[in-house]
């Protein structure tokens, strides 16, 4: 008995040393799971406080995948605890198979961290728009239901592109991965990223938003062409991604002020407080975490921009994907995918040149947001909403963005 506890307590310090060191590991502060600070959670009794309260996220590199770690505030639900509304008898479990349901949690990443170059605008659903200083060329989507969303996506784009279907699809696989190997214990869920798509130094390089939408359980019908719409399939489309609704609802982020949020984020990764409420805020910009902006503050409180020349962005910019985006840059449109059916569509992290970018996909101009929402990809952010730069930055720790030398 005596010696094998002493062969355990040798042994421990060897698996303490074996944990590996972390590419990327950012906090989040606890109970701001309340988006601009309006959004009140469902009165289902699947959905508490604190579920959809994103904590920490952390990068490891593993063989040829990245992995990546999202750990909640509250232990993560299983779908078979739970019965979907409209579903009869049937648990959650037969929709959502990946051991989660309540949530969809999207990483955005600028890689080339050229002012002007990228997306502006998110996923369709989330309608947030981004700081052009941090447009994104790679989003990774965790959601309960991928290859449902994928097919979505690609089916959505497809209507509404004028480019050809294999440019499409090559947009799509480049630009957005929907991630399906999934593992969930506890507080904490893990999903890998083939490094085919980002690679370890692309990402520590990287600027990184994290945003987490409330989940739509039952999304079949969305996309419906039955009857006139006024929208578009693009502007309909929500990706598994619930709206807010006016009072507390059942299945949705209900909100307390008088006018509707402006975004479908329920909470963003950023270590700064009082920045959540800012970038979400009507008019707000979403700026990125990297090594020159550890805060994710917004621009409204950095210094002017880098010596790195920015490079002019045009209305349509050089891809469909990209003018398609823009086109509903209010409702949040956005990239995600797999062109195909298979919902990991894993890409180079070099594109091919003539491959068309998703911003210009997405983001027609003419094309104008809902009414009360400005649709302009660049808004400015009003300095008289923003808390003062002494009570955000200073009372915060650092978060360890790249693991030290």
């Amino acid at each position: 008995m005596k010696t094998s506890s002493l062969a355990a307590l040798l042994l421990l310090p060897l698996a303490v040393l074996a944990q590996p060191t972390p590419l990327l590991s950012i906090d989040d502060p606890a109970g701001d799971d309340v988006g601009d600070g309006s959004l009140v959670y469902p009165r289902d009794s699947g959905y508490e406080p604190g579920d959809l309260d994103l904590r920490s996220l952390r990068v490891f590199a593993d063989g040829n995948n990245l992995r990546f770690e999202a750990t909640f505030a509250n232990p993560i639900r299983d779908p078979a605890t739970v019965r979907g509304s409209g579903m009869g008898s049937e648990d959650l479990s037969v929709f959502a198979r990946r051991g989660f349901y309540a949530f969809n949690l999207d990483i955005y990443l600028d890689t080339d961290r050229v002012a002007g170059s990228g997306n502006t605008v998110t996923l369709p659903g989330r309608r947030a728009t981004f700081d052009p200083a941090h447009g994104w060329e790679k989003a990774i989507v965790l959601t309960p239901r991928p290859e449902l969303m994928a097919r979505q996506l690609a089916d959505t784009l497809q209507q509404v592109a004028t480019a050809a279907p294999g440019d499409v699809a090559a947009s799509i696989a480049q630009s957005v991965f929907f991630a399906t190997e999934v593992k969930v214990r506890g507080r904490t869920l893990s999903f890998m990223v083939p490094t085919t798509f980002i690679d370890a130094k692309t990402l520590v390089g990287a600027s990184l938003t994290a945003l987490v939408t409330l989940s739509k359980p039952s999304v079949e019908a969305e996309l419906s062409l039955l009857g006139n719409n006024p929208r578009s399939p693009l502007e309909r489309l929500t990706l598994g991604a619930a709206q807010p609704e006016m009072g507390r609802p059942m299945a949705a982020m209900g909100y307390t002020s008088d006018q509707a949020p402006a975004t479908a984020v329920v909470d963003m990764l950023s270590p700064a407080p009082g920045q959540q409420a800012l970038q979400l805020a009507r008019g707000g910009l979403l700026t990125g975490l990297n090594r020159d902006n550890k805060l994710g503050l917004s621009s409204v409180f950095q210094p002017a921009a880098p010596a790195t020349p920015a490079v002019a962005s045009s209305p349509t910019g050089g891809s469909w994907f990209s003018r398609a985006l823009g086109g509903v840059a209010a409702l949040g449109g956005g990239a995600t995918g797999a062109a195909t059916a298979a919902p990991v569509a894993g890409a180079s992290a070099a594109a091919p040149a003539n491959v068309p970018s998703l911003q210009s996909i997405m983001a027609p101009a003419a094309v104008a947001g809902p009414a009360g929402v400005s649709a302009a990809p660049t808004p400015t952010p009003t300095p008289s909403a923003a808390p003062t730069p002494a009570a955000a930055a200073p009372a915060v720790a650092l978060p360890a963005l790249v693991p030290a030398a």
